[in-house]
């Protein structure tokens, strides 16, 4: 995870790196939020690279801000480093711009995509932000000049990925058609997978024969309620070297509220293991003496910074309503620096904070970082004309992805009038 080090989060540049609506409405608002913007475009503020989205974020921020993008091109074609992931994002969010309509960068994603030191990183984020038939002034004759600037081996190393824009381009470009064809080859003498075993029809006792490293056999004796399986999830010896025994969680959820006793005997037990599947259990099926519990894991959880930890208790306070764990998940909100964490902690405090306060977090969400986020806000998006603004900027965003579809049908169900948003010069998203 990211070793790096956040303002504070009631700072606007806290608020901007963690990639909170309340940042991104901030900054339209402050004057000198321009800086702000470019160091989290520069520096990247995620604290899982893998899970968290911040370039459609900042790339609308650039815009409605009308901020010049020179800082950004000069970052990117200055890096001369080996690390790609140090301008990776920036790239990102170049490549993202274009669909806004600021086709001034267009040029410059070409250039960088054809010569820049970190090309094939370019042409990952260009695929993965602009569509051909969108941008078809990016993308025509850009696979030709490509080509035409390096060897077989600096393409075959791109290519082996087998996602775009290598997939498209072999259609059309037979010496792309054959490096793919080599990776494809390569592909196919992996060995082969076989198609999973149907169990429904095994008996108990075979069942319990093929247990080891079999997550297959132990979701089947949960999918028929088998309370065997509790007994299983204290079995050591069926675990991992990380401590779990694939298909476990999975298999007591089949078991439901039928796990709940056994799981508040786990909860007081020191292994790890046993905790943990207990936080997942009373998550999902505990009752609401169950929440004090689960209230104590999110607070450890927050205080060790364990995020990941912190969504499954956020998610069954708010299934049992635990008005108690209001200010202690708000807390959460705020403070986290992982913004995937944030749809659960908006799960939960939709399920236990007043309606305004539930209101006010869901409203923020709508200009959230996280697409998951978002879409949970537009779920449950108050019927205000704030915020009915604020669905229709989506409803037309072509950053929004499915998140824009989800806005339409938020507003046909609205009631209100939509009326305009009232933004700054340049600022029509």
């Amino acid at each position: 995870m990211s070793e790096f080090t956040y303002a504070a989060p009631s700072t606007l540049l806290g608020q901007l790196q963690r990639g909170r609506g309340l940042g991104a409405t901030g900054a339209l608002s402050t004057p000198g939020a321009a800086d702000l913007v470019y160091a989290c475009v520069l520096t990247d503020s995620r604290w899982d690279r893998q899970t968290e989205e911040r370039s459609a974020y900042l790339a609308r921020l650039i815009h409605r801000l009308a901020l010049p993008l020179e800082p950004i091109e000069r970052f990117v074609l200055a890096y001369d480093g080996e690390d790609a992931d140090r301008i990776e994002p920036a790239l990102d969010v170049l490549a993202q711009l274009p669909l806004l309509g600021c086709h001034d960068v267009v040029p410059v994603l070409r250039r960088y995509a054809v010569h820049g030191r970190h090309w094939d990183t370019a042409l990952a984020s260009i695929a993965y932000s602009t569509a051909w038939d969108a941008l078809p002034e990016l993308w025509n004759g850009l696979d030709a000049d490509v080509l035409a600037h390096r060897d077989d081996a600096e393409l075959a190393k791109a290519a082996e990925t087998l996602s775009e824009p290598w997939a498209s381009w072999a259609r059309t470009q037979p010496r792309v058609r054959s490096l793919l064809g080599e990776v494809g080859d390569t592909e196919s003498q992996a060995p082969h997978r076989p198609a999973p075993p149907d169990l429904s029809g095994t008996g108990t006792a075979d069942l319990l024969g093929v247990l080891r490293g079999n997550r297959l056999a132990l979701q089947e004796l949960g999918r028929r309620g088998d309370l065997v399986l509790l007994d299983l999830a204290e079995d050591a010896t069926l675990r991992n070297a990380a401590g779990y025994a694939p298909g476990i969680a999975r298999g007591l959820r089949h078991l439901g509220g039928a796990a709940v006793a056994r799981a508040r005997a786990w909860a007081g037990s020191s292994d790890d293991t046993l905790r943990r599947l207990a936080v997942t259990v009373l998550s999902e099926f505990g009752e609401p003496e169950d929440g004090p519990y689960l209230l104590d894991v999110l607070i450890k959880a927050i205080d060790e910074g364990e995020w990941c930890a912190a969504e499954s208790p956020a998610r069954g306070l708010g299934r049992l309503g635990a008005a108690g764990a209001t200010g202690v998940l708000v807390h959460a909100w705020e403070s986290t620096i992982h913004s995937y964490a944030r749809e659960a902690f908006l799960e939960g405090l939709r399920g236990c904070a007043p309606v305004a306060t539930a209101d006010d977090f869901t409203e923020e969400g709508l200009d959230d970082c996280e697409p998951g986020v978002q879409n949970a806000a537009c779920h449950h998006s108050p019927d205000t004309p704030s915020a009915r603004a604020r669905l229709a900027v989506l409803a037309a965003d072509p950053l929004a992805g499915e998140v824009r579809e989800t806005a339409r049908r938020r507003l046909d169900c609205t009631t209100g009038p939509v009326h305009p948003v009232v933004r700054d010069a340049g600022a029509d998203l």
